[in-house]
This record gives structure tokens, sequence and C-alpha cells, in this order.
């Protein structure tokens, strides 16, 4: 081959690598691509809000579960008892309150008849006593003028006797009817009694309210209880990390399993620091998964972390000492997901990514 047609070759060789180098500069210009990125989501730790021994487990790992699904039941045997025993102090207090309610309006009609009756007879009595006083006064003006006569030697000792006798019968009634009126007014006055009765009645009462109202906030507790006794699930997903079995006594906050739904899930993409203040909230971004070879998920940047994967790990990283080596730190990146298939392609938690962001200049 000659000289000048290896020049040829070559330049021509240098040009198609520059227009290839140049076509893809313009094409990855606006693109910001990471593997260090994996499928993350929820995930539901299941815990009891109450303690014992669990009766029944109704699922295992890899069990696909439904939301509101019976997962695992505590023994309820004795939420139970302490149930009833609370609902039976408050229908006894209830029909406590009930019949001091009735005593206390029983009392009170009682005693609203009586005082009555006896103002009525009251009212009877001073009239009667009026024409008793009227009686007595006339009796006594017949007497004095009886006595004239006698004196005068107009009547007999005999008729002056009757008209004494008359005088001491009106002042004897009179006296009676006062004495009668006197009685029936010490009734009523007795009766002020029934008052201190009713409003001893009304403490009573009050203080079986105030119970009462104890009673049924513990009720509300025992029910709460009773229904936590139940271990549900929050979300449709898949059951793992299960650590427990028939038999098994656990306690308050205790992890039971774990549920972790398919859907939504996002991806966590971790970008270079030199990186990422090309990135903007917002910009497009496109994910393949190595689970899925040659399926393209759509999304856009979601959020940006406030610091690095490092500073917010167990044991940060701590610069002071005097051998210090640089390393290029990354800050992860939520990138949200556009809707897809999730039933075809199922995002598993920890699932390995391939995220190119499209930045914008």
């Amino acid at each position: 081959m000659s000289n000048s047609k290896k020049k040829l070759i070559l330049i021509v060789s240098v040009v198609v690598i520059t227009i290839a180098c140049i076509i893809y500069w313009i094409y990855t210009r606006n693109l910001v691509t990471t593997d260090d990125a994996q499928v993350d989501s929820h995930i539901y730790y299941l815990s009891p809000k109450v303690g014992g021994l669990i009766k029944y487990v109704y699922v295992d790992n890899f069990f696909h579960v439904k939301k509101g699904e019976l997962l695992v039941k505590i023994d309820p045997i004795d939420y139970e008892n302490q149930l009833k025993s609370l609902m039976h102090q408050y229908n006894a207090t209830l029909d406590t309150i009930n019949s001091l309610k009735q005593e206390s309006l029983s009392i009170q009609k009682s005693s609203t008849g009586q005082i009555g009756s006896l103002e009525e007879n009251i009212k009877a009595s001073l009239a009667q006593l009026e024409s008793y006083k009227v009686n007595l006064h006339k009796a006594r003006l017949d007497l004095k003028r009886y006595e004239n006569l006698y004196n005068q030697k107009v009547v007999s000792a005999n008729e002056l006797e009757i008209e004494n006798q008359k005088y001491h019968a009106a002042l004897s009634a009179y006296e009676a009817q006062q004495r009668n009126i006197q009685s029936l007014q010490s009734q009523i006055s007795g009766l002020s009694s029934y008052t201190y009765q009713v409003a001893k009645i009304k403490e009573q009462i009050k203080s079986y309210e105030n119970q009462l109202k104890s009673l049924k906030n513990q009720i509300n507790i025992a029910q709460n209880n009773l229904k936590h006794t139940n271990i549900i699930a929050p979300v449709d997903g898949i059951v793992t990390q299960k650590n427990i079995e028939v038999g098994q006594y656990v306690q308050p906050g205790q992890t039971l399993l774990m549920v972790v739904p398919l859907k939504p899930a996002w991806i966590n993409a971790n970008f270079k620091e030199t990186q990422i203040h090309r990135i903007k909230i917002g910009d497009k971004a496109t994910v393949t998964i190595d689970a899925y070879p040659g399926v393209e998920f759509k999304g856009y940047v979601k959020d940006i972390d406030a610091g690095t994967g490092d500073r917010f790990s167990l044991l940060p990283p701590q610069n002071a000492s005097g051998n210090y080596i640089k390393i290029v730190q990354r800050v992860p990146v939520r990138i949200e997901l556009y809707p897809y298939d999730y039933k075809k392609y199922p995002l598993r938690v920890g699932l390995n990514c391939e995220v190119t962001v499209h930045v914008k200049h």
C-alpha cells in the first residue's frame, strides 16, 4: 500500500473518530448517569400495641397479602375478661345512679305533696281560727255583760255560770286551733330534712357519675387493647422478615414481621458530588433495572438529599486525623417513576439500577 493511501486512511479514521466523538458529546452533554442506584419503597414494620401469647400466625415469608388481611392474632382471653369486668362495673354503677335518681325524685314528689297538703291545712285552719276568734270575742263580751247584769241582780248565778262556760269553751277552741296551726307549721319545718336527703343523694349521684366517666375511658382503652390483638396488613404487599411462631410471647413494640408493598416504588440514585450541581428537581430521568434488561422506566427528579450518604451513616467519617485521603462523595437523589405496569414489572426493594438524568443548561 502506498504512503498516500495510508495517509488518506489515517485522515479518514481521524475524521470519523472526531465526528463520532462530537456526536457522542452532543448526545451525552445533557446526560448525567450513575449505576449506584437501587429500588426503594416504604417498608412497614408490624409491631403489637399489646403483649401476649401468639395464638395464630396466618402468613409466612413471601406471602402476598391484601390491605386489612389478618396476619397474626394474639390470645385475646385476658383482654376479653378485662373488658367484661369493666362492662359489669359500668352497668352496676349505671344501675346505682338510676336507682338514686328514682329515690331523689320520689323524695321530692313526696315532700312536695306533703308540704302542699300541710299548707292547705294551715290555710283552712287559719280561716277557722279567725272564726274561733270572733266567737271568743263575742263570748267575752257576753260574759262581761252577764257579770254586770248579775251585779245588778238582773240575772241569776246559774245564767252567769252558763255564759262563763260558753266563754271558756270558746277560749279552749281558739287555743286548740292555735296549737293545731303550730303543729302543722312544725311539720313543714320538719320536711326540710327531705331537702338535706335530696342534696346528699345528688352528691352521691355526682360521685358515681365521675366513676362512670372513668369506667367509660377504661372501657375504651380495653376495647382498643382487644382490637389490637389482631395484627392487620396495612397495605397490599409481600411478607418478609417474619420472626414469630405460635406460642411465643411478644411485647408491645416488638417487630413481628414486615410488609413491603410492590407499589409505589421509587429509585434512590447516588450521584457524585461533581455531578450534583447539574441536577435540578423536576429534571426528567430514564431508569434501567438489571432485573429487567431492555426495559426503560421513565421518571423525574423528586428530591435531592440534604447531605452525602456517608454523613448520615451510622458512623460518619471524621477527617480530623493527619492521614486523609480525599474520596469523591455521593449525594442521594430520589427519582419518582411515572406510572408503569407494576404487575408485569414488580420493583422489589434493593434491585440495582442505572439512572440517567436529562439535565438542562
